[in-house]
C-alpha cells in the first residue's frame, strides 16, 4: 500500500487511500524491513547524481554491483546542461495511468534546487545505530536490519 493518485489524473483524485495530498509518515504499514513510505507519498531525494546511462554503465562493467556509489557527475540527455540528482519512490501524484515510478525500484531525477509539495527526502541510518536502537527498544521493531 502506498499513497498514490486514484481517479482520473489530473482532474480528480478520489482519495480512496484516505489522502488527496501527502500523508503523515506511518499512514500505511511498513515493509518487511520495518521501513515506512518507501513508495508513493513524496519523491525522495538521494545523494547520487543522475545519469540516464548509469545502470547501463554498471551492466557493462560486469558482475554484480553491490551498493554502487553512483556516478561522479550528472548527465540528462533531455537537459544536458542541468545538474540533477536521483529521486526515488514516486509521489502521491503518481498513477498507473502514466507513471509507475512510485514503486521502490522507480527512479526519477530533478534539479537539487527544486522544491515542491511532492518532493521530500529519504532517511537512512548506519548499522551500529540500528543495533543500538534494537538493543534500547528490546528488539520490538522489525526483525531484520535495514541494510
Amino acid at each position: 500500500m502506498a499513497n498514490t493518485f486514484q481517479g482520473h489524473f489530473p482532474e480528480k483524485n478520489t482519495g480512496e487511500d484516505g489522502f488527496v495530498g501527502t500523508a503523515p509518515v506511518g499512514s500505511f504499514p511498513p515493509n518487511r524491513y520495518g521501513l515506512y513510505d518507501i513508495a508513493g507519498n513524496v519523491w525522495e531525494w538521494c545523494s547520487d547524481w543522475y545519469r540516464a546511462d548509469y545502470y547501463q554503465t554498471l551492466a557493462d562493467a560486469g558482475g554484480i554491483a553491490r551498493n554502487p556509489p553512483g556516478p561522479v557527475d550528472s548527465f540528462d540527455p533531455s537537459e544536458p546542461g542541468t545538474k540533477k540528482r536521483v529521486q526515488k519512490g514516486g509521489s502521491y501524484l503518481c498513477t498507473d495511468q502514466y507513471c509507475k515510478r512510485y514503486m521502490p525500484c522507480g527512479r526519477g531525477n530533478g534539479e537539487p534546487e527544486t522544491g515542491t509539495n511532492h518532493v521530500g527526502f529519504r532517511c537512512v541510518m548506519t548499522q551500529p545505530t540500528w543495533d543500538a536502537l534494537q538493543k534500547e527498544n528490546g528488539s520490538h521493531g522489525a526483525s531484520k536490519s535495514p541494510n
